[in-house]
C-alpha cells in the first residue's frame, strides 16, 4: 500500500509542477485522490510491476558494459574459447528482457483496470449529479455539450490517467535506476546529461500550459458540434421538406472547420515537445561523443564504460521522452476534469429542506395562491395566478401561447419554484414534500410523447417499476393501447426504438398514456395529450381516461374543443393570470376570451 500511495504523491507533486498555481492543478488533485484513490490496489500491483520494469531496464546498461569488456578480453591473442562469464552474462541480458516484457503486460493491464474503474464511476457522478439536479440546468444547455462532458471529456481523462499510471512510475524509476548505474560506470558522462536535459522542460512546461487552455475551449467546440449533429438528424424531415440539405451541410462544414483548427492548435503545440527533447538528446549526445574520444585517448575511460553509457542513454531516452510529454497530456486531462467537476459540484438550487416530509396517501387537491414565476431568463409566465381543484374534479386549462399553462405543471411538479405566493397539495405547500413522494403523487402526460429504447411493456412499466404483465395489459386496454400493441412483431416485447422511433405518433402517445395510467397517481397532468390521436382513437382514449378520472384530480392542457369542454372546469389563462373560469357553457355565454378562442379553432 504504502509503494500505491508514494505513486499517488508522485502523480499530485508533478502536475503541480506542471501547472502555473494550485489553482490550475485543483482539479487534477481531487481527481486523483477521489476518483482514482478508491481503486488504490490496482494502482498498487501496477507500480510493484513498474519498479521489476526499472530495475531490469536499468541493468541493460551495466551487463552490456561488462559484456563489451568480457568481448575485449576474448579478442586478445590469449584467449582460446569463450569463457563461461560471459555466456552467463549473455544469458541475463535475455532473462531481463524477459522480466521487462513480462512486468510491463502486469502494469499495464492493472494500470489500464484501475482508470477504467475510476473511469466509470467519474461518467456515473456526472449523470448523477445531471439526473437529479435542477431541470432548469437540463433544459437551459445543449444536450451535445453533455454528451461532449460523457465521451470526449472523459477519453481525456482516461489518456491522462493512463499515461500518468504507466509511464510516470516507470519513467521516474527507470531514469533513477538508469543514472546509478551510469554513475556507476562513468560519472562524468553522466554530469553532461544532467546539465543538458534539464534546459529542455522550461519550454515543455510552458507548451502544457497552453495545451490546457486550448483544450478547454477544444473540449466544449465539441459540445456544440454533438449537439449540432443530434438536431441535423432528428430534424432530418424537417430537412427534407424544406430542401435545407445546402443550409445544414454549410453549419455542419463550419463546425467541423473550427474544430479542426482548435484541434490543430492542441496538437500543434503538442507535437512541439518531442522536437525540443530530440535536440537535447542530439546535443547531449554531441557532447558524449567528443568527451568520450577524447577521455578514451588520454586513458580515462574504456571502450566499456562508453558502451555501457550509450546502452543506458538508449533504454532512458524514451522514458525521458514520455516523461516530457506527460506535461501536455495531463494538461487536456486536468481541463477535462474542470469541466466535469462543473456538473458535479453544481449544487441544486430545489432540493428538499431538512424538514421535508413524504408525501403519503395523497388526496390530490391542488391550489395556487397569487403565484408569481419568472424563467431564469427572465421572461415572467405567472403574474399573481390563484385557482383549486379538487379531487375528482377535471379542470382544464386553456389560453393563449404563453399564457403560462405549461408553467403551472412545472411548478406543480416541482421542477422549478415560485418567486412569490404558493403551490399546494393536499393543504400543505409543495416545497414541505419531498421532490421524490410529491411527484409519485402524479402522473404526467406531456404533448411530446418520450419513449425509451427499450421494449413497449418496459416503458409503460416505467409508471410503475415492478408492475405485472397483467396490469401492464389492462393499463394499455385503457389508453385504446392494447390492440395496436399485439399487432407489433413481438406484441408487447416490440422494441419501441430510440425515442419510440419505431412507432406512429399516435402509438406513442397511446402508451405513454398507459404509462401514466398504471402510475395510479391522485393527481393527473395531461398536456396535449390526445394532440397525436385520430377521432376515433382519441374518443376511446378519453371515455377511457374520464373513467380513470374518477376521485382525482385532474389538469389538462388542450386546444381541442372536444378536449376541453367536457372538463367540469375550465380556467381561462392570459398573460399569467386567470382571464375567466367556468364551464364550457357558462364561458360560451359570457362571450368574452374563451369565446374568441373556440371560435378561431372553429373557423
Amino acid at each position: 500500500m504504502r509503494t500505491g500511495c508514494s505513486t499517488l504523491k508522485r502523480a499530485l507533486i508533478i502536475t503541480s509542477d506542471m501547472a502555473s498555481g494550485p489553482e490550475r492543478t485543483h482539479s487534477l488533485f481531487r481527481l486523483i485522490k477521489e476518483r482514482f484513490r478508491p481503486h488504490l490496489r490496482w494502482f498498487v500491483i501496477g507500480t510493484g510491476c513498474a519498479a521489476v520494469t526499472a530495475v531490469a531496464a536499468a541493468s541493460y546498461g551495466y551487463l552490456l558494459k561488462l559484456v563489451v569488456e568480457g568481448l575485449e578480453d576474448l579478442a586478445g591473442p590469449q584467449t582460446a574459447s569463450v569463457p563461461s562469464s560471459l555466456w552467463w552474462l549473455i544469458g541475463i541480458i535475455g532473462l531481463a528482457a524477459a522480466l521487462r516484457s513480462l512486468s510491463l503486460y502486469g502494469m499495464t493491464l492493472a494500470n489500464n483496470t484501475g482508470v477504467q474503474r475510476a473511469i466509470v464511476d467519474i461518467q456515473a457522478d456526472q449523470f448523477a449529479s445531471l439526473t437529479e439536479g435542477d431541470f432548469a440546468r437540463l433544459s437551459a444547455d445543449r444536450s451535445g455539450g453533455f454528451v461532449s462532458r460523457f465521451i470526449n471529456d472523459v477519453n481525456a481523462i482516461r489518456d491522462a490517467g493512463l499515461r500518468l499510471a504507466n509511464n510516470l512510475t516507470k519513467g521516474v524509476l527507470t531514469v533513477i535506476g538508469v543514472l546509478i548505474t551510469m554513475f556507476i560506470m562513468d560519472w562524468k558522462l553522466t554530469l553532461i546529461l544532467l546539465l543538458v536535459y534539464p534546459i529542455a522542460f522550461g519550454p515543455v512546461i510552458s507548451l502544457g500550459n497552453r495545451v490546457r487552455k486550448r483544450s478547454k475551449r477544444a473540449q466544449k467546440q465539441i459540445g456544440e458540434v454533438a449537439s449540432l449533429l443530434s438536431e441535423s438528424f432528428q430534424s432530418a424531415r424537417v430537412v427534407k421538406a424544406y430542401g435545407l440539405e445546402e443550409y445544414q451541410k454549410g453549419r455542419a462544414k463550419r463546425g467541423f472547420v473550427e474544430r479542426s483548427r482548435l484541434f490543430l492548435k492542441v496538437l500543434t503545440d503538442r507535437a512541439a515537445v518531442d522536437p525540443i527533447l530530440e535536440i537535447t538528446g542530439g546535443l547531449a549526445l554531441v557532447g558524449i561523443l567528443a568527451l568520450t574520444a577524447w577521455r578514451i585517448a588520454d586513458g580515462d575511460t574504456s571502450l566499456g564504460n562508453f558502451v555501457g553509457v550509450i546502452g543506458a542513454v538508449a533504454v532512458a531516452a524514451p522514458e525521458v521522452r514520455a516523461l516530457g510529454t506527460l506535461n501536455a497530456v495531463a494538461q487536456e486531462g486536468g481541463a477535462a476534469a474542470d469541466r466535469v467537476f462543473e456538473i458535479i459540484d453544481a449544487e441544486p438550487q430545489i432540493k428538499d429542506r431538512a424538514d421535508a416530509r413524504t408525501l403519503e396517501n395523497a388526496r390530490g387537491s391542488v391550489e395556487f395562491r397569487d403565484v408569481h414565476f419568472a424563467y431564469p431568463d427572465g421572461s415572467q409566465a405567472l403574474k399573481g395566478l390563484s385557482f383549486s381543484a379538487s379531487p375528482g374534479e377535471t379542470v382544464a386549462l386553456v389560453g393563449p401561447s404563453g399564457a403560462g399553462k405549461s408553467t403551472v405543471f412545472n411548478l406543480l411538479l416541482r421542477l422549478y419554484e415560485p418567486v412569490s405566493g404558493s403551490v399546494m397539495v393536499d393543504g400543505s405547500d409543495v416545497r414541505a414534500y419531498t421532490g421524490a413522494s410529491l411527484r409519485r403523487s402524479t402522473a404526467l402526460v406531456a404533448q411530446e410523447a418520450l419513449l425509451f429504447d427499450d421494449t413497449v411493456a418496459a416503458n409503460i412499466a416505467l409508471g410503475r417499476m415492478g408492475a405485472s404483465l397483467e396490469e401492464i395489459k389492462g393499463a394499455a386496454r385503457a389508453a385504446s393501447a392494447h390492440d395496436f400493441i399485439l399487432g407489433l412483431p413481438g406484441g408487447y416485447e416490440a422494441p419501441c426504438g430510440e425515442m419510440g422511433r419505431n412507432l406512429s405518433g399516435g402509438q406513442r402517445q397511446r402508451i405513454s398514456l398507459a404509462r401514466a395510467i398504471i402510475r395510479q397517481a391522485p393527481i393527473l397532468l395531461l398536456d396535449e395529450a390526445t394532440s397525436a390521436l385520430d377521432a376515433e382513437s382519441e374518443a376511446k382514449v378519453q371515455a377511457a381516461l374520464a373513467e380513470y378520472a374518477k376521485d382525482r384530480t385532474t389538469l389538462v392542457i388542450a386546444h381541442r374543443l372536444s378536449t376541453v369542454r367536457s372538463a367540469d372546469r375550465i380556467i381561462v389563462l392570459d398573460d399569467g393570470r386567470v382571464a375567466e373560469e367556468g364551464t364550457h357553457h357558462d364561458l360560451i355565454r359570457e362571450g368574452g376570451l374563451y369565446k374568441q378562442l373556440v371560435e378561431l379553432q372553429l373557423s
